[in-house]
């Protein structure tokens, strides 16, 4: 528990840091991925109340809003809903965004007709029991029938990953037998350096490399049906060009992130 607490509080700081928070500001203008919009369009029901967890500066709560969905942010990280208020208020919105945590959200049963978790959020959540916890929420929150987009980094295995993996797996299945301590606490556990540093340190950020296999037995777990699964590749080659998914920038590329249809 410490050392989820210890990851936890790391992620807020650097989402929380000047650096972040002024690449953030932009993103927040640039609105939907084409992906996302052609399955909002087609699974969320027009002017729908939404949840968008995980909302950072606004990204994809600006569009909604601005689609005329009733749209209620949320984020772990106090700063980018300041961000988000700022930023949205710019706009002329009145946006309800509000700081929370995925794995114990606030609001009452049946509460949403919809909701998404963008941006390979959901997988920045340390620990497994916690992601599935936020699943399990996210579920309990919404109403029967209603549908939620689930944005999942994958797991490859080629170019500088191929180490990382070899290094993975000594590490859980040779030297965690034998008692050895590790910051990871999952197989497919990552922490990338960010291109800045505090106090002349370097910062490194916490996601967590799923497997299709595990993502979806979590998923299935909680009691969501998956109605769809979909690489960002497959539903549009312009974000994937745009968002440098992929290693030879080809449609469909298997390193795109994936987007899961969950039904309710």
């Amino acid at each position: 528990m410490k050392n989820i607490s210890q990851i936890k509080n790391e992620s807020i700081n650097e989402f929380g840091s000047k650096w972040t928070q002024d690449r953030y500001a932009k993103i927040a203008e640039l609105g939907f991925w084409k992906s996302e919009e052609m399955l909002i369009n087609k699974y969320f029901k027009p002017k729908s109340k939404i949840l968008d967890i995980g909302c950072g500066s606004g990204r994809t709560a600006i569009p909604l809003s601005q689609n005329g969905f009733d749209v209620i942010g949320v984020d772990i990280t106090p700063r980018m809903i300041e961000s988000a208020k700022k930023i949205s208020s710019s706009k002329n919105l009145d946006i309800d965004y509000r700081i929370g945590d995925a794995t114990d959200l606030e609001f009452p049963d049946n509460y949403f007709d919809g909701a998404i978790f963008a941006n390979n959020g959901w997988v920045q959540i340390p620990g497994k029991e916690n992601r599935q916890k936020a699943l399990a929420e996210i579920h309990r929150t919404m109403k029967p029938n209603g549908y939620f987009i689930l944005v999942a980094h994958q797991r490859y295995h080629t170019g500088n990953y191929l180490f990382f993996w070899i290094i993975q797996w000594i590490k859980f299945f040779l030297l965690k037998p034998l008692g050895f301590k590790f910051r990871e606490l999952d197989f497919g556990d990552h922490f990338f350096t960010r291109p800045y540093k505090i106090e002349n340190k370097k910062v490194k950020q916490f996601i967590h490399m799923t497997s299709k296999k595990e993502v979806e037995e979590q998923i299935k777990k909680t009691g969501f049906k998956i109605e769809l699964r979909k690489r960002m590749g497959e539903l549009s080659k312009e974000d994937v060009e745009a968002m440098e998914a992929s290693m030879s920038k080809n449609f469909n590329s298997f390193k795109s992130p994936i987007f899961y249809i969950c039904k309710k």
